[in-house]
């Protein structure tokens, strides 16, 4: 008998067994792309999140980065002396500034450079109060060297604006000689300190110009807002309007507005939305936040975080899931508050200085600003000093540019 061939409509059990496994290796592979897409798209949600959520969220202001390693007083006193810092960014820039710890409790100036190494940098101190610094671990660096309004010394009352969250408080510092009607709103940046537009203070009121310092919401000391959380000046400006308001009560008819990084985007939303904008006669602007697309993309890349990602971060600012996802009271539209896209809107003179060495708001935004508008824009460009960081690194110059425009427009 002849033996039959296998049928080819049966495989054997060798090709059977084959096909099996190489299905199920199919199925394996397609179920770990799937578990991988979905591991990666929700670390992508998240780092999104993460980043549109610290860009509203106020900073730790207890936060104290800077270590201190060494602090020797000068003999006989503990109010100065020389103080050894971890070297940072912010502790070895040159120029005058405060030192704080203690949550704010203990204060000082802080001076020159005396050495400095890899790690560390030794700087003079003077005129520290409060807490003792010899309690002290660590401090943060203000960039104001004043540590309250008191080393001004001029004459000041301390008031309070009423807004809708309530009372805001504020310092009200009028010109020896005023001019009469004009006053300068100050406005602060993202968790700065009260005192960083007190550099401006002395020559405004040299000028004739009454000054405002102002806090809005969120500040230590002042009301927060539902959700404690910012608005990048789309919320803020109406603190600002307060203000705006009560300098009018007070006999205010030509009104400047000072901002200071964050506090530059505060000014230019109150400038385009404020009932009172014909008393807005013209805005200083120190290291401002025009374009916060730009910002954030240039933050985004320093964390490195991919531009997209940085995209879908800043897009749940404005998403139906911001209230849900990032916590805030209302939707934030960054092409709101792009100032070179709304740079003809301006129709008062701006005075607008940014260095190009600023390492929180990158410089180009400003310089399109400028560009877009040589007719009202008076643009000086610093290049060594970091953020806010202008006036402590090249006085002379802020001092000068300062001085004038006000003056002129007084």
């Amino acid at each position: 008998m002849t033996p039959r061939e296998p049928s080819s409509a049966a495989p054997d059990r060798n090709t059977t067994a084959r096909r099996r496994a190489s299905d199920e290796s199919i199925r394996a592979a397609v179920a770990a792309a799937a578990g991988a897409t979905v591991v990666v798209g929700t670390l992508i949600g998240t780092a999104a999140t993460m980043l549109a959520r610290s860009v509203v969220t106020p900073p730790n202001r207890t936060r104290e980065p800077v270590r201190i390693h060494d602090l020797i007083f000068d003999k006989g006193t503990t109010t100065s002396g020389q103080i050894t810092l971890a070297r940072t960014i912010e502790s070895e820039t040159l120029g005058d500034y405060t030192i704080l710890w203690d949550h704010d409790q203990g204060k000082a100036r802080l001076g020159a450079t005396i050495t400095a190494t890899v790690d560390t940098v030794t700087r003079r101190f003077t005129e520290a109060e409060g807490t003792p610094l010899a309690d002290a671990t660590a401090v943060r660096v203000a960039s104001a060297p004043q540590r309250d309004i008191d080393d001004l010394e001029l004459p000041y009352e301390s008031v309070a604006i009423p807004g809708e969250l309530g009372d805001m408080p504020a310092w009200f510092v009028p010109a020896p000689t005023p001019v009469d009607g004009n006053w300068v709103i100050h406005v602060h940046g993202r968790g700065a300190t009260l005192t960083e537009p007190l550099r401006a203070v002395p020559f405004v009121a040299e000028a004739g110009w009454n000054s405002l310092v102002v806090r809005y919401r969120n500040d230590l000391g002042a009301p927060a807002a539902p959700t404690g959380k910012y608005g990048l000046g789309l919320s803020e400006w109406r603190d600002v309007d307060a203000a705006i308001e009560w300098a009018i009560s007070r006999g205010a008819t030509r009104i400047i507005l000072a901002g200071w990084s964050m506090g530059g985007s505060i000014a230019a939303q109150t400038y385009f939305k404020s009932e009172f904008r014909d008393r807005i006669v013209g805005m200083f602007l120190e290291s401002p936040a025009v374009n916060w697309t730009e910002t954030l993309t240039y933050q985004a890349r320093k964390l490195r975080m991919p531009d997209w990602v940085a995209r879908r971060g800043m897009g749940l600012l404005d998403s139906p899931l911001s209230r849900t996802l990032v916590g805030i009271d209302e939707r934030i539209d960054l092409a709101e508050l792009d100032l070179v896209a709304r740079a003809e809107e301006f129709d008062v003179p701006i005075l607008l200085l940014h260095s190009v060495a600023d390492t929180v708001v990158p410089v180009t935004a400003s310089q399109a600003l400028a560009t877009a508008r040589p007719d009202i824009i008076r643009y000086v460009e610093f290049t060594q000093a970091r953020h806010t960081r202008l006036w402590n690194v090249d006085r002379i110059t802020w001092e000068r540019e300062v001085r004038e425009w006000f003056t002129a427009l007084a």
